[in-house]
């Protein structure tokens, strides 16, 4: 059983590594083959420069060869020596572009995958632990690994052409060298499992300690570190982090520090030491006539132990490296939305919604979270979803939209099930604000536009959505208009938005793109009263004739509202229009009175006057 775990842990391996170099081959193939070239001439070369060579003069001299013929073989060999230099001067300038163009590719394949994905798998640990180490740690070893396979090739090679030489002065001399190499390559592939297991059992370990260190030095952090004792807590997750990385790292160490030992014996004693003493018995108890031949082999046996150490090295640190690029592999096997030849494209009316006994819950849980609702939802109609927080509005939306999975149920959106669209053409329907959204280190054009404007009627789109998400009199103070940079991670002249500042750029997405159905998630939650009530105004007036949900804890905005919807515990409690539900003095009247008697004297009453 021991031999068979063995066995496939060498078998992993050599697979990690041939992944690797499959994927390197994808993003640059020229310059894969470029590097294997490259050292595996360097490594011959250097047997032939270093042994060969070497014994070739000591004949010479010892059987008083002609100068001439001697002169002939040392200047060809500096003349391969000379472009052997210059080729790998070449090789490292190209290291540096290769680079570029080989990350830009896994990271390209990476991140396509994601966007596949299901983003209920956004909230696995599991998940989030796959996809730091496909990018963190595949794209920065990975190349590196696929190096070292080069080194150690040419490394080998070399070491076989120096064997071959070495074994037709004594063919003895090469059990000094082959036994310890068999030996020191099976310990060399245990070193590199280890070293891999150890770096996946630390994850979670190194994930707690990153997260302590990114909320020390992010601003978002910044106020509440100093305001409040946070900190102490903060450093007792990044003790407990280091201390499952010690625990979990000791034993995989401990097994390498091991292997090490054992390879050192195996290449001072028996290599080292036994072929000296071979030799030297040779020449003077053998009485071999060949002195100048097993002098040279001295030098030989020295660099064929340095030759196949180095080998050993660069497979070692090579399988350990590439085994990283099985991150990446393990990545893209993560289930993605269900795409078959059946699924269709939205076209048509896509603002007629049916809800038909939906039913969410999380994965590994059996709470609902939207439980057995039904609703219809007519095109064109406004709908106010309205309840406490974790009443399930939230994620009634997201079901929508297709990005979390239903557990029960269908919904129907323009006649068909939403399943069988075309995943990422259904959401192009949809024009979302979330609570939660996102301001891009990328001019305003672009972040409105969420792309790059490309003629003049694109760039007029942008400007006349931000007017009409009230950015209007922001972007007039701005130098260099919407090619201004939005934060300075980029540029130091950047301009930093406000919350209230941002959720307008947001919200101007929405106007920007046209959608079928329109979506806001308290979009206005950093607006004041006002500035919230004139920005409703201006998006229902600017989505007449689409369906629009809109959810927000000021009951003010549901006023606007066609139809409201109170939403329970994942159920819809109440319904109906402002006034209807007033009327029925239930619990949507009851939160209303409660928000007008704290807003009454700050608005006059207006926007909360019944």
């Amino acid at each position: 059983m021991k031999k068979n775990r063995d066995s496939k842990e060498k078998d992993h391996v050599v697979q990690s590594i041939i992944n690797a170099l499959r994927i390197f081959h994808e993003g640059d193939r020229k310059f894969v083959y470029f590097s294997f070239y490259k050292n595996i001439s360097e490594g011959i070369f250097d047997s032939l420069y270093g042994i060969y060579l070497i014994k070739y003069i000591y004949e010479c001299i010892e059987n008083q060869v002609d100068f001439k013929k001697l002169f002939v073989l040392v200047s060809i060999f500096a003349i391969v020596h000379i472009i052997i230099h210059l080729t790998s001067a070449y090789h490292n300038y190209c290291m540096k572009i290769s680079e570029m163009k080989m990350y830009r590719h896994i990271f390209s394949k990476i991140i396509r995958h994601a966007k596949k994905i299901p983003v209920n798998q956004y909230e696995n640990p599991k998940f989030y632990d796959n996809f730091s180490r496909a990018l963190d740690e595949s794209l920065e070893q990975g190349i590196w690994g696929m190096l070292f396979t080069t080194f150690g090739m040419g490394q080998i090679l070399g070491s076989i052409v120096a064997m071959t030489i070495l074994a037709s002065v004594d063919v003895v001399l090469l059990a000094f060298v082959i036994v310890p190499v068999i030996g020191s390559l099976y310990f060399g592939i245990k070193e590199s499992g280890e070293q891999f297991a150890g770096r996946r059992d630390e994850t979670v370990g190194k994930r707690k300690m990153e997260y302590a260190k990114r909320v020390f030095y992010e601003k978002k952090y910044a106020s509440e570190l100093r305001l409040f004792p946070i900190s102490e807590v903060l450093f007792g997750i990044q003790k407990e982090g280091y201390l499952e990385r010690y625990h979990k790292l000791r034993p995989h160490q401990n097994k390498i520090a091991l292997y090490r030992i054992i390879e050192t014996i195996l290449f001072a004693g028996l290599v080292t030491l036994g072929s000296y003493m071979y030799i030297t018995y040779r020449l003077k108890v053998g009485g071999s006539t060949a002195v100048a031949s097993y002098v040279a082999m001295i030098a030989a046996i020295g660099g064929i132990v340095q030759s196949i150490s180095e080998a050993i090295e660069f497979f070692s640190q090579s399988g350990k490296l590439c085994m990283y690029m099985n991150n990446i592999k393990e990545f893209m096997e993560c289930p993605v939305e269900d795409l078959t030849d059946q699924s269709i494209l939205p076209q048509g009316n896509m603002g007629n919604i049916s809800f038909e006994n939906v039913c969410y819950h999380y994965e590994g849980s059996d709470q609902m979270i939207i439980n057995n609702l039904n609703i219809q939802i007519r095109k064109g109609e406004h709908i106010a979803l309205v309840g406490e927080n974790g009443a399930g509005k939230t994620t009634l939306m997201k079901l929508l939209m297709g990005l979390y999975p239903l557990s029960e149920g269908r919904i129907l959106v323009g006649g068909q099930d939403i399943s069988k669209y075309e995943p990422s053409a259904y959401r192009d329907c949809f024009g979302t604000v979330f609570q939660d959204f996102q301001i891009f280190s990328l001019p305003l054009g672009e972040n409105v536009l969420m792309k790059c404007p490309e003629t003049e009627e694109e760039r007029q789109l942008v400007i006349d959505s931000l007017e009409k998400a009230q950015f209007g009199d922001v972007l007039e103070k701005m130098p260099d208009g919407i090619d201004t940079y939005l934060t300075k991670e980029f540029d130091e002249n950047g301009f930093v938005c406000s919350g209230g500042q941002a959720q307008k750029v947001a919200i101007a997405r929405v106007f920007a793109k046209n959608p079928d159905v329109v979506i806001l998630d308290e979009p206005s939650s950093a607006l004041d009263p006002i500035a919230e009530y004139n920005m409703y105004c201006n998006m229902m007036e600017a989505s007449e004739g689409k369906t629009v949900f809109f959810i927000s804890h000021r009951m003010s905005s549901a006023r606007m509202a066609d139809r409201i919807l109170f939403l329970e515990h994942g159920k819809i409690v109440e319904e109906g229009t402002h006034e209807e539900l007033l009327a029925k003095g239930g619990r949507y009247a009851s939160m209303f009175r409660l928000q007008a008697q704290n807003y009454q004297e700050e608005m006059g009453g207006g926007l909360y006057a019944n």
